[in-house]
């Protein structure tokens, strides 16, 4: 199967918990409103793009590459960040709800969490 690239388009208000995400790779790419909970994104690229009001509760992340993406109020529960891959990761959160979620032995150089609701337990592990 082909792998689709997409590039500069925006997504509003998709509920890809019931549709399914398709597998490729997003170049400069908005999603507005989206539902990503309980999804598997592995194995997806997001390069440069901005994520506002989505919801990626409990999504599979496993080889997902975040390449200068942004969350602006997402609600991110219980995501294993130290499954991506890390090759030239780069995340900026605003007013985000990360709880639960883990960045284990991640380097998370130039990351910035801007407002955002974090356990500590989260932390432990980040350089």
């Amino acid at each position: 199967m082909k792998e689709i690239v997409t590039e500069d388009k925006k997504f509003t208000s998709l509920n890809f918990t019931e549709i399914g995400f398709p597998k490729g790779e997003y170049n400069n790419c908005g999603f507005v409103t989206c539902d990503f909970s309980d999804s598997d994104l592995s194995n997806v690229a997001f390069i440069e793009c901005v994520f506002e009001n989505c919801n990626f509760s409990n999504a599979k992340i496993k080889n997902t590459a975040l390449k200068d993406v942004k969350f602006k109020n997402c609600k991110l529960l219980g995501l294993n960040f130290c499954d991506c891959d890390p090759f030239l990761l780069s995340l900026n959160f605003d007013n985000c709800f990360l709880s639960l979620s883990s960045f284990f032995k991640l380097t998370l150089k130039n990351t910035e969490f801007k407002d955002c609701q974090l356990n500590l337990d989260n932390a432990i592990g980040l350089k």
